[in-house]
């Protein structure tokens, strides 16, 4: 994020989270900033005394203003919401920012930085993006709309374009109009001609359905590259790069230079010339914060095994293995065993372990080679050897019966269920069961009978539902032994070889049984009695209609860590508890209360139960009350920050090499991505900029559905409440005079009437006006009574004071939807005569799904034809279901006596629709539209989709860091992806920033009009 000064001599810069500033030229830097939160966004003024910049020091972006030479900052804005300035006006008075403050709409301000009043120059639905004067400071040019800056090659209706704000005429006008991204627009010194970040030719991104685009070739007309548009939006390319993207162009006001971001470094283009010379700078610093921290660890496990003779418990902690014994000895001797071991000190993902037979070694997964490898640990030496070196990635070791086997699943098109002999490293698969075994994409839990003759796994098949599936140990055919469309899970086998015991909802959640053999009688007319094996188990399982067999033992439903013990009890986990069930299911007992309980294990005599409760150890003796006992630790832990994240960007990149949707990685190659961007982690110092490196390296990827946010931490941000009405902007003061006072606020009933035009001419008893102390006067004090003197004319005498409590942010915009909804209602009824019915979906969530079905039978009962709006819908997951609802097709009548008539089956609808949807329609707002006209259900008016669609779940990585994982493309009928490719009305309609505000519906109008004919 370079800025130039206005004689291009001096350069400002970001480097690890601070504003530094050097020569054009190169050479020494120096620090302009120091703090522990981040600093962005640098601009010179245009005199280059002052340097503007954006910080998230409170919280939130915030701007502040520094003297070019260091010195005392001082800030300038105050909102909660965010405010990140992109340009000086001319004369040097004005910082340009876009924000949402009081309307719901994104808005251009103008904010005096010498009195700090703000000013409204434009306002639209769509956002704002990186605003810029032009030299005389009559023009303001800007990015509207866009997908973020981390995905420069994005084509759709989603791009950003530019477009031209005439200050005084308050008109605009859009100068592009091509589907691509235009980033970090700005205006040369000569003010007819502006640069941008764009790019000259599309990059294949997506491909059809069972096919893979060729690798991609780049070039320079594909690669965003810094063009120049004069006034009447013609084109000529000024950089030519080939890979990577040019980011953050930067201009000197005076000169006419040119400095940007390239890849690793930051590159001058003076003016005149056409080839751009790379800027060498160094910059030294002491750390701002210790990288390493030593913390004393007292809970917070995430997994625990206890060892074969259940005296030492192995656990997992931030990511290492540790170990401490569970009975420690009375006294002093005490102290010392109370200190967990720690066995692994990898900085990213050690886990899924499990014990050797003997107890010495452990065997567990981790990602320090770029994939999940399968590792042995010795307990005596700590000596690590991998045991899978393939690409691979494994999961969900488990030790055979015997020790003499580990079983796991192995991601990829080849992957599966294998079995590794330990003494002689053979592999062998048992299962094919292709996926990357995450968020139930492959298989699931797995378990080797007594006798070790046969694998009893489950895996989700082609109707989606989870069955059991038995194969034979030695190799053979898996066999599904549940075989129905339900879902069936944790298949625990008896020690006596008799029965399969598992999780089901085939006929209600609860616990199932699966005799192996015929049984002699019902259950009903015997006594089941578990009777401990004298001798070898042999399991003889007669698969002839063996799904018959299955009967349900108790309605309490394991959810998970279903467990026969060497007894015959029954145990499991449910309802965040113990429970435990006889071996005839005639006696069920809660264990444990209060919840919290997880990795639930049972010693080998059957006597002892090994858990974790709310990330502590815990053990219980199955005998009289059942006594708990916590097993305390202390575990001394170095966290190595620099480590930790490095570890975190392993995981993130291995995360996507083994689960992103599309292996062929939209025809990029993703281990040459990571070798460009792993150098950048020594120059990251904040949560920020590591979340932000994560975001350019994925977003090369041209995916949706990968944002990445960063790990918590810094300090908390203010809540700007909302006062319950809009600003005359057109009003200098004193007070604030109002503009609109919307139907629902608390300045819309007669007790607290405020009415538009009056003016507010003092809060809680301070004076105010439209400036940035407004809000440092009203931060954090959400949720109390406000008091506002108010007048009719801008003067104290004969003022009222109005009394009531301010809003949330949120409930203004709920306020604000509700009206916009409501008046698109009834606009469409008086329009038709009330033959249409309007209903809108604002997401696509269940809580959506149930209001849908509330409105949209109430709306269109005695309609001719119905208009459903997912306009501004963030998406989802219930597309497929509101389809299958509007599918639904009448085959005849219902009539009580006397009653109406009723359509048969109820709510069926078999008239015209019309779905509304713009590029603000965003993923399963997408697969919608498509659905409905796909099955002829409606037409499409509005605007084309944005192609903002793939399946995606959630990914947390080891430094706290969260990221969106896709892992599942959607596809039409005719192979076609929806991701990057957005679905097109059969009538395109535009609405205009114009039409909005004056609250003119040209889409609606024209569903209207072509239901009306």
């Amino acid at each position: 994020m370079p800025a130039l000064s206005p004689d291009g001599k001096r350069i400002a810069f970001v480097y690890r989270g601070d504003v530094w500033i050097a020569s054009a030229a190169g050479g020494q830097a120096t620090p302009l900033t120091r703090h522990v939160e981040m600093d962005a966004f640098p601009l010179f003024s245009p005199d280059g005394r002052w340097v503007a910049f954006s910080s998230l020091r409170n919280g939130n972006w915030d701007i502040f203003v520094v003297p070019a030479d260091g010195g005392e900052v001082r800030q300038l804005t105050y909102h909660a919401n965010s405010e990140i300035a992109h340009s000086w006006s001319p004369d040097g008075k004005y910082l340009l920012f876009s924000s949402v403050r009081d309307t719901t709409n994104h808005t251009l301000f103008a904010l005096d930085v010498h009195t700090l009043r703000f000013k409204k120059l434009s306002e639209d639905y769509a956002s704002i993006n990186y605003p810029s004067y032009s030299p005389d400071g009559k023009i303001v040019v800007y990015g509207r709309y866009g997908f973020h800056w981390t995905r420069p090659r994005y084509v759709g209706s989603a791009a950003a374009q530019i477009w031209l704000l005439d200050i005084a005429k308050s008109t605009r006008r859009a100068l592009t109009n091509n589907n691509r991204q235009h980033l970090w627009t700005k205006f040369l010194p000569d003010g007819k001609n502006l640069l941008t970040v764009t790019v000259g030719e599309e990059t294949p991104s997506v491909s059809k359905l069972g096919t893979a685009i060729p690798k991609v070739v780049d070039s320079p007309s594909r690669t965003p590259n810094l063009w120049v548009f004069d006034l009447e939006g013609r084109s000529r390319q000024l950089t030519f790069f080939t890979g990577g993207s040019v980011r953050f162009p930067t201009v000197a006001l005076r000169t006419g230079d040119i400095a940007f971001e390239y890849e690793h470094d930051l590159w001058l283009l003076p003016v005149g010339s056409r080839n751009p010379q790379k800027i060498v700078l160094y910059a030294v610093e002491d750390e701002k914060q210790n990288t390493r921290r030593r913390e004393v660890l007292t809970s917070g496990v995430t997994e625990a095994e206890p060892s074969p003779d259940g005296k030492t418990f192995a656990f997992g902690l931030r990511g290492d293995i540790w170990t401490v014994l569970i009975d420690k000895p009375k006294g002093v001797a005490g102290r010392s065993a109370e200190i967990a071991r720690r066995l692994t000190d990898w900085a990213g993902d050690d886990s899924d372990f499990v014990w050797s037979a003997d107890g010495k070694k452990l065997y567990f997964t981790s990602d320090r080679e770029f994939n999940t490898r399968l590792y042995e640990l010795d307990i005596d030496t700590l000596q690590v050897k991998p045991l899978w070196n393939r690409s691979e990635d494994v999961t969900s070791p488990r030790l055979s019966p015997d020790g003499k086997q580990l079983g796991f699943w192995v991601s990829g098109g080849e992957g599966g269920l294998y079995v590794f002999a330990l003494e002689t490293g053979e592999v062998k698969r048992l299962a094919k069961v292709p996926g990357t075994h995450w968020y139930g994409l492959g298989g699931g839990q797995f378990a080797w009978s007594p006798d070790m003759r046969w694998m009893a796994f489950t895996y989700r098949g082609e109707d989606l539902a989870w069955n059991i599936w038995i194969v034979p140990a030695a190799g053979g055919d898996p066999i599904n032994v549940t075989r129905l469309n339900a879902y069936h899970s944790q298949p625990a086998w008896s020690p006596d070889g008799k029965y399969l015991f598992f999780q089901s909802d085939r006929d209600g959640a609860g616990l199932y049984v699966l005799p192996l053999q015929e049984e002699p009688a019902r259950t009903v007319d015997t006594d089941l009695k578990f009777e401990k094996p004298k001798d070898k188990v042999l399991v003889e399982i007669d698969f002839q209609d063996i799904q018959r067999r299955i009967r349900k033992v108790v309605n309490q439903n394991p959810q998970a860590d279903l467990t026969v013990s060497s007894e015959g009890l029954i145990l499991f986990l449910s309802e965040g508890d113990i429970w435990s069930v006889s071996y005839d299911g005639k006696e069920t007992k809660r264990l444990t209360t209060g919840g919290g309980v997880s990795s639930l294990r049972v010693s080998t005599d059957g006597k002892r139960l090994f858990f974790m409760r709310n990330g502590e150890l815990w053990t219980m003796k199955l005998e009289g009350n059942n006594p708990q006992e916590k097993v305390t630790f202390t575990a001394d832990w170095d966290r190595d920050v620099r480590a930790e994240r490095r570890a975190a960007f392993t995981q993130f990149w291995r995360s996507y090499h083994r689960g992103f949707y599309d292996a062929n990685f939209h025809g990029r190659n993703w281990e040459a991505i990571r070798k460009r961007y792993e150098p950048l982690l020594d120059a990251v110092e904040t949560r920020e900029e590591f979340a932000t490196l994560l975001q350019m390296m994925v977003g090369e990827l041209e995916a949706s559905h990968s944002e990445v946010s960063p790990a918590p931490g810094g300090n908390p941000s203010p809540v700007t409440p909302h006062l319950g009405f809009t600003f005359d902007y057109s009003y200098e003061g004193p007070g604030i005079k109002v503009g609109k006072v919307p139907q629902g606020a608390p300045g819309s009933y007669p007790q607290t009437r405020i009415r538009e035009g009056e003016y507010v001419l003092a809060i809680n008893g301070q004076d105010v006006t439209l400036d940035e102390n407004l809000w440092r006067m009203i931060n954090d004090k959400q949720g109390r009574e406000f008091e506002f003197l108010v007048n009719s004319r801008p003067s104290k005498d004969g003022a009222r004071v109005v009394k009531y409590r301010v809003l949330s942010s949120g409930e203004w915009s709920d306020l604000i939807y509700r009206n916009r909804i409501e008046r698109l209602r009834k606009y469409t009824e008086e329009k038709s005569a009330g033959k249409i019915g309007y209903v809108h979906i604002s997401g696509m969530g269940f809580g959506n799904q149930v209001q849908f079905e509330r409105e949209v039978y109430e709306q269109v009962i005695g309609k001719q034809a119905m208009i459903i709006d997912v306009r501004f819908n963030g998406g989802g997951n219930i597309s497929d279901t509101l389809v299958d609802w509007l599918e639904r097709k009448p085959h005849g009548f219902y009539r009580p006596r006397d009653g109406a008539i009723e359509p048969a089956p109820s709510r069926a609808w078999d008239k015209p629709i019309i779905v509304l949807m713009n590029e603000h329609s965003y993923s399963n707002a997408e697969m919608f539209p498509y659905a409905m006209r796909a099955k002829g259900l409606a037409k499409l008016v509005g605007m084309p989709t944005p192609g903002y669609v793939i399946w995606t779940w959630g990914l947390q990585l080891v430094d706290g860091t969260g990221a969106r994982m896709p892992q599942s493309g959607v596809y039409r009928l005719d192979g076609t992806p929806m991701e990057n490719v957005g679905e097109k009305p059969d009538v395109q309609v535009w609405m205009s920033p114009e039409d909005w505000l004056a609250e003119r519906d040209p889409q609606l109008d024209k569903a209207i009009e072509m239901l009306m004919r």
